[in-house]
């Protein structure tokens, strides 16, 4: 049951899956046109969101572990991955983040 969502290259969101809405509560209609940022839990700082897209530059890429909120205020962890999606030219026009839940990996450890 792994969460997709895909934004445009402004960071948009442009679609999501089913399982996007089980994992985090928002339905496609309630995030279409907004930012990931909707899911933010304030626990990771803005030098974590910087070398991340760093490395989403660099590499087309960036896969790690990241704390969002749910819609019902819940926070989970989740591990994630964020990949650019490239015309045939090479231009970056979409990325592409899918993600799973690892909060109850966390919490038998």
């Amino acid at each position: 049951m792994e969460g997709i969502l895909v934004t445009d290259i402004h960071g948009k969101i442009q679609s999501v899956n089913p399982s996007f809405t089980k994992l985090t509560g928002y339905k496609e209609k309630e995030v279409i046109g907004k930012t990931p940022a909707v899911l933010k839990s304030g626990k990771q700082d803005l030098d974590f969101y910087r070398t991340m897209w760093q490395q989403i530059k660099k590499n087309g890429y960036w896969q790690g572990q990241l704390w969002n909120r749910r819609k019902n205020g819940d926070v989970y962890l989740e591990w994630l991955t964020i990949s650019a999606i490239k015309n045939e030219a090479g231009e970056v026009k979409y990325y592409a983040g899918m993600f799973s839940d690892i909060t109850l990996s966390l919490k038998e450890k």
